[in-house]
This record gives structure tokens, sequence and C-alpha cells, in this order.
């Protein structure tokens, strides 16, 4: 085996380990769509794991954010990321919770998702 075949394979495995990684901080709805999501729009990526650590600060670590592909109402071909913030909290207070979360950091970081990501919460 050649070094550059070895430097290959270590890549390989480096990035499915990362990709094993991400995929173990959500749940997906329709994975085979939502992996082909984030493959078309790779910058995705980096903001959803910077959402995950934010969202797990507002709401705590123990709530399952779960990502869908929606696609937009009024335009053909046009779809959207949701991450769902799964909680049993009360409505008033996760509401006030994510309204924290979007004044805090969700209303800046939203300009790097290019109007590709959205951030709710789902009652369980």
């Amino acid at each position: 085996m050649t070094s550059q075949t070895i430097e290959s394979i270590n890549k390989t495995a480096s990035s499915e380990s990362a990709s094993s990684a991400f995929e173990q901080r959500f749940l997906y709805r329709h994975p085979k769509e939502v992996r082909q999501f984030l493959e078309a729009h790779p910058f995705l990526v980096s903001l959803l794991k910077e959402a995950r650590e934010r969202i797990d600060n507002y709401f705590g670590g123990h709530n399952d954010v779960v990502l869908e592909v929606i696609a937009e109402p009024n335009a053909l071909d046009d779809h959207e990321l949701f991450a769902f913030v799964q909680t049993d909290l009360p409505h008033k207070d996760a509401l006030a919770r994510l309204e924290r979360l979007d004044e805090d950091w969700w209303l800046d970081a939203s300009v790097r998702a290019q109007g590709k990501l959205c951030i709710h919460v789902k009652f369980a």
C-alpha cells in the first residue's frame, strides 16, 4: 500500500467519523432528503453544530433536535431545512427560550444560513 492510499483511507475514515458524530447530535426525518440537502448546502453543517450547542444551552442537552427538509409553499423547487427542538416544556416557557435564542444568537447567525435553515420548537 502506498502512503497516498493510506492517506486517502485515513481521510475517508476521518470524514465518516465526523459525519457519524454529527448525525448522533440530530435525528433526521426522512434521512435521505436531509443528507442530500446538507450535501447541496455544506455551509449548513458548521452552523448546525453551532446551533446544537446553543440549543443545548437554552433548552438543556436532553432535548432531541429533528432535522427535516420542508418545501416552501409559495415557491417551486425551494426547500428549507428545519431544526425542530423537541420539548416537553410548557408552551410559554419553550417559546420564551426560543425567543431568547433568536435574540441572543440566531438573528445574527441566520445570515450565514442563506435562507436555508430555520430553528423552531416542536412540542412532545
